[in-house]
């Protein structure tokens, strides 16, 4: 009777303190998601946060040009003692509103497609070096003249959407702002082959420039980020240094 006493008295102690061990386990993961809830929580009020900024920003870049377009276009249209060189001058702030207009909101939408992963890309093999010689007429093309493109590049083959490329590494050449000022910008871009992808440093990049820091550069930044990320690549900008604002990418070869 005493050994059957003390052998239930153990395993009533063993399982109090298994139980003990239990609670103890459930209040420790319990802290665990709480703090991990918390963190979310911090998280989705900031993106929030960051999301208001950015829809009021965007409504005050999207109301100038628009109210651009709308006003000359009354004014042409109501005024008739107008002269035809006013009308020209009239028809081309409208003209080059209108372009900014549907500029931002092409943006707008490629940043949307991205983040919910709906943007339909046409891939094909593009090889680099061909691409890159491409790309410098491009860009003395699009900048008139006002961009000094030094560039240099390895021999590699990627497989891209060729346009969705060329568009987001022309975006880091651009200016994100109407400038005509002279900026030479350097762009190196190199096959590793330990890595298996090519790598690309452009220094001096406007797109980078905190001067021209606007509703628009951060878009063509958050798009560009989000692009090479959806390709399992990186994208990251340095703090301006005495070589300017450097861009870094890399992108997978095939």
């Amino acid at each position: 009777f005493h050994y059957i006493c003390l052998t239930v008295s153990i395993i009533i102690i063993i399982a109090l303190l298994l139980f003990n061990i239990h609670i103890y386990r459930s209040r420790k993961h319990l802290q665990k998601d709480e703090k991990e809830m918390k963190r979310l929580t911090a998280i989705a009020e900031e993106a929030n946060e960051i999301k208001s900024r950015f829809l009021a920003n965007m409504s005050y870049n999207i109301r100038i040009p628009l109210n651009n377009v709308v006003g000359f276009s009354q004014l042409i249209t109501d005024d008739t003692g107008l002269s035809e060189a006013e009308k020209r001058e009239y028809s081309g702030i409208i003209q080059n509103n209108a372009a900014e207009l549907i500029q931002l909101v092409n943006n707008v939408l490629d940043l949307s497609r991205l983040e919910a992963n709906m943007m339909k890309f046409q891939l094909q093999d593009c090889n680099v070096q061909e691409w890159c010689s491409e790309l410098a007429c491009l860009i003395q093309m699009r900048s008139e003249g006002s961009i000094h493109l030094e560039l240099e590049a390895g021999d590699a083959t990627i497989h891209t959407d060729i346009n969705r490329f060329t568009q987001m590494v022309s975006n880091m050449l651009l200016y994100p702002i109407e400038c005509k000022k002279r900026r030479d910008v350097k762009m190196k871009l190199a096959y590793n082959t330990e890595a298996q992808n090519i790598s690309c440093q452009i220094a001096n990049s406007p797109l980078a420039d905190p001067t021209f820091s606007s509703q628009k550069q951060f878009i063509l930044q958050k798009t560009c980020h989000l692009f090479f990320e959806h390709f399992n690549g990186t994208f990251r900008i340095e703090e301006p240094n005495e070589r300017g604002s450097v861009i870094y990418f890399t992108y997978p070869t095939k």
